[in-house]
C-alpha cells in the first residue's frame, strides 16, 4: 500500500481476502476527473508539481504581471525571481513552497482504496525518532463520510510520531456503500485492537466528519456502557449534522446514494449538542470562525459549552484559523501536543 511505505492492520481479516479487494477504488476510474478538487488535490499528490486544475507547472520569472502572489502562502516574489508555474491559469509557487512534503497519488493513496475493507495504517518510523513512547492516537480523516482527505491521514500520524506518539490512521467504511453505524463499528474495533496491542492510553482525533465520528463514539460508549477514549481531538469537527439532511447543503458528491442513508446520521445529534445522553472523554477541541463549512458558532461553540457544563476536561481553540479543511497548522498543533504530553502521552514507556 502506497508504494510500500505504510503498514495496514485489517479490521476484519475474515471479510478482507484478497488483493482485489484492497485495490479497488472507491470510484470507478472513469469518474476520476470528476471528484471534487478536496479530493482530488491535484496540487498536493505526485512528484510533478500541478495547479489545483491539474496542469503541470513549469520553471518561470515572476514578471509582476502575469503571475501575483504564491497560490499557497500568498507571498509575493520579487520581480525576476524563479518560480514555478501554470500558464493557462496563472497559478504559481513561490521558491519555499516548491518543496515539502507530498500526498501519494489517487491511484496510490490507501485512503482512496478498499471501501469493504477497514483497516488501520502505520506510518513508518520518522528518521531520528524512536518508537515506544506511552499512548497511542487513532486519527480519523474527514470526507463527508463519502472520502477520506489524505491531508488528514498519513501527515498527521507522521506528526504525532514527531512527538513520540504511535499514531495509526483509521480507513473507516464509507456511504453510500456501508452506514454510518459500520463507520462507527470499524472506530470501535480499532480501538480495542490498539488497546489489546499496546499499553498505555489511547486517544482519537478526529477531522471534520471524523471528528463527528470521534464525539459519536463518545456517546455510543456511554449507551453501551463501555470505557471511554483517554482522550479526544476534534479538528473542525462537524457536531451539527443537519447539513446532511437539507436537500441542498448536504454536500455529497453522489448525492442520489448518499441522501438515502444520511438520516442515521442524526441519530445522536441532540446528545452531540449537550442533550440528554452526552458524554465525552477529556477533549481538546479546535474551531475556525472563518470556517464555512462548520462554523464554530453551529459546531464547536455547542460542544464547548457542553463540554463545561459536563465539567470534561478541555482545551478549546476558536478564532479566525481559516477556512474549512485547513488541516494540521501552527495554530493547534503546538498547543496539542502539549495538552497531549500533560495527559501522559509521548512519554518514553516505563
Amino acid at each position: 500500500l502506497d508504494r510500500g511505505r505504510c503498514r495496514l492492520l485489517l479490521l476484519h481479516p475474515k471479510i478482507a481476502k484478497g488483493k482485489r479487494r484492497n485495490s479497488e477504488p472507491l470510484v470507478k476510474k472513469s469518474w476520476w476527473p470528476e471528484l471534487p478538487n478536496w479530493i482530488a488535490l491535484h496540487a498536493e499528490r505526485g512528484p510533478r508539481r500541478k495547479c489545483w486544475e491539474g496542469h503541470c507547472l513549469k520553471p518561470d520569472l515572476h514578471d509582476g504581471r502575469r503571475y501575483s502572489y504564491c497560490s499557497l502562502c500568498w507571498w509575493t516574489p520579487e520581480p525576476g525571481e524563479a518560480i514555478l508555474a501554470c500558464r493557462e491559469c496563472r497559478w504559481s509557487l513561490c521558491p519555499e513552497c516548491t518543496g515539502g512534503q507530498r500526498l501519494p497519488l489517487l491511484r496510490d493513496d490507501p485512503l482512496f482504496r478498499g471501501p469493504s475493507m477497514p483497516c488501520l495504517l502505520q506510518a513508518p518510523a520518522v528518521p531520528g525518532v524512536p518508537r515506544g513512547g506511552r499512548g497511542s492516537v487513532i486519527v480519523c480523516p474527514g470526507g463527508n463520510y463519502e472520502f477520506l482527505c489524505a491531508n488528514e491521514g498519513v501527515p498527521v500520524a507522521n506528526w504525532f510520531a514527531q512527538q513520540g506518539v504511535t499514531a495509526y490512521v483509521l480507513r473507516y467504511r464509507l456511504l453510500p456503500r456501508h452506514t454510518f453505524k459500520d463507520s462507527l463499528s470499524d472506530l470501535e474495533r480499532a480501538v480495542a485492537l490498539v488497546r489489546r496491542a499496546r499499553r498505555g492510553p489511547v486517544a482519537a482525533m478526529g477531522f471534520s466528519a471524523g471528528g463527528h465520528l470521534v464525539a459519536s463514539y463518545g456517546i455510543a460508549s456511554r449507551k453501551k456502557g463501555r470505557r471511554q477514549l483517554d482522550a479526544q481531538m476534534l479538528i473542525y469537527p462537524a457536531i451539527d449534522g443537519s447539513d446532511w439532511v437539507h436537500p441542498y447543503k448536504h454536500g455529497f458528491w453522489d448525492w442520489e446514494q448518499c441522501t438515502g442513508k444520511a438520516e442515521e446520521l442524526m441519530e445522536d445529534q441532540p446528545a452531540l449538542l449537550g442533550g440528554r445522553g452526552f458524554a465525552a472523554p477529556p477533549t481538546f477541541l479546535v474551531s475556525s470562525t472563518g470556517d464555512a463549512v462548520c462554523p464554530a458558532r453551529e459546531h464547536g461553540d455547542p460542544y464547548a459549552a457542553a463540554l463545561k457544563r459536563r465539567r470534561v476536561p478541555h482545551q478549546y481553540i476558536r478564532g479566525s484559523l481559516g477556512d474549512h479543511g485547513f488541516g494540521l497548522d501552527e495554530s493547534w498543533t503546538e498547543k496539542c501536543a502539549a495538552w497531549l504530553k500533560k495527559r501522559g502521552f509521548g512519554a518514553p514507556a516505563a
